[in-house]
């Protein structure tokens, strides 16, 4: 009887060897080859696995035997790849997510179906990650695989625009240009005015480029270069129906003679024309510009103004006169900051607001100043109070606007068809 348990334990005991010989044998056989090739389209590329785990179901599921690369993953570059190249296709029968950076910021992630049109538009430098999985099943191989990619989304090339080509003397001509890489500083050149470009947001620039009231009609050259990008445009100018004016005044005023003085023009090109080109690299104005004062314009822009009856020595009035009861309230049309605020001789109170890039509203003759030069003013605060301080005649405000030193025509500025707001962002 002991014999014969002895010889059962022996023939168990070579029982479980030979299975275990034989599971090992399985479980050895087991190899890479058991691994599925799989591999998925991303950023217009076909990325093999740079990390998985995958479990390899050995006897039906009884055991498994896991596989991982021996080396450690990095993400391959791909260069610059455009937008478009936004579509991920994975292997079917896996489930599959994503996950998104650009500049070192999470962007988005999800399931594959939310990768969707225009995810990849802005410029940056991208790092993607796709993952394909299996969960674990009885008696199936399971496990997942990542896919690693980066890749730069290059800005487009830059693009030019302009507003309105064909314009009357006292307009505004309007360039934008986009996509303009960071660093790089547009600039314009042209025989119109002052033409400076301002940065409006991500690659922006706008430039507002005076056509004068006294500028000759005729065709005019505008060029605007950013980096090695250069554009040319070409502005018809057409001469404008101005008013003509004769003023009458009492000379033997000891204000009017004060403010036509020799010493009231001098001090007025000594405080006023340094200012023409003298600019801010900032756009403080947003919008339709509104009215600085309620009132009734006594003079156009541009009229062309005699003083009592002296016909041999017509003038320019560079602004409008707006006529109004003394303290009426005089208002910052839009946003700017103030570069002057003093009484002068020749055109008493004075403000002037820089709207930027030499864009400038000139407020004379006011009967007290409520402004203090360097402040930043929004559209609609007090600036000062209706007077007739200076060479004035009566209760008015003299509204001038200038980009450099061409005279532009304010009431256009009320308008939201006029070309300043060609592009209709500033509305």
């Amino acid at each position: 009887m002991k014999k014969k348990m002895l010889a059962i334990f022996a023939s168990f005991v070579l029982l479980l060897l030979a299975a275990g010989l034989f599971v090992g044998y399985l479980y050895d056989s087991a190899g890479h080859e058991n691994v599925p090739d799989v591999s998925v389209l991303a950023v217009g590329t076909v990325l093999s696995p740079d990390s998985y785990e995958w479990n390899v179901a050995v006897l039906g599921g009884l055991i498994y035997k896991e596989f991982s690369p021996e080396r450690e993953h990095s993400a391959k570059y791909f260069g610059e790849k455009r937008g478009a190249y936004t579509e991920i296709v994975v292997p079917e029968g896996y489930d599959a997510g994503f996950e998104l950076e650009r500049d070192g910021e999470p962007v988005s992630s999800g399931e594959i179906g939310q990768w969707h049109e225009g995810l990849c538009d802005k410029p940056g430098e991208y790092y993607l990650s796709v993952r394909i999985e299996k969960p674990k099943e009885k008696r199936k191989s399971y496990g997942y695989f990542e896919f690693y990619a980066k890749f730069t989304v290059p800005l487009p090339d830059p693009e030019f625009f302009t507003g309105r080509t064909s314009l009357s003397q006292g307009e505004i001509f309007v360039m934008k240009l986009e996509n303009i890489p960071v660093g790089v500083k547009p600039v314009a050149r042209t025989d119109l005015g002052l033409s400076v470009f301002l940065p409006e947001g991500d690659g922006e620039w706008f430039a507002a480029v005076p056509v004068g009231n006294t500028r000759r009609p005729g065709k005019y050259a505008v060029e605007a270069a950013a980096g090695d990008f250069e554009w040319k445009a070409e502005v018809s100018v057409t001469a404008y129906d101005f008013d003509t004016q004769n003023l009458i005044i009492d000379t033997s005023s000891p204000q009017v003679t004060e403010a036509s003085s020799a010493k009231a023009y001098q001090q007025y090109r000594e405080k006023i024309p340094p200012l023409y080109n003298a600019y801010d690299d900032e756009m403080y104005w947003e919008g339709t510009f509104a009215w600085p004062v309620n009132g009734r314009i006594s003079t156009e822009f541009g009229s062309i103004r005699y003083t009592n009856s002296n016909w041999s020595n017509p003038r320019y009035h560079w602004g409008v006169d707006i006529a109004a009861e003394a303290g009426t309230p005089v208002k910052a049309p839009n946003g700017g900051r103030v570069v002057f605020a003093e009484y002068l001789l020749n055109t008493g109170n004075t403000v002037v607001i820089e709207h930027g890039g030499g864009f400038k509203s000139f407020f004379f003759h006011m009967d007290s100043l409520h402004a203090t030069k360097g402040e930043t003013v929004r559209k609609g605060d007090l600036v000062g109070v209706v007077g007739s301080t200076g060479y004035s005649t009566g209760p008015h405000l003299h509204y001038e606007v200038r980009i450099g030193n061409q005279a532009v025509n304010p009431v256009m500025l009320f308008d939201k068809t006029a070309s300043l707001y060609a592009f209709g962002h500033n509305i």
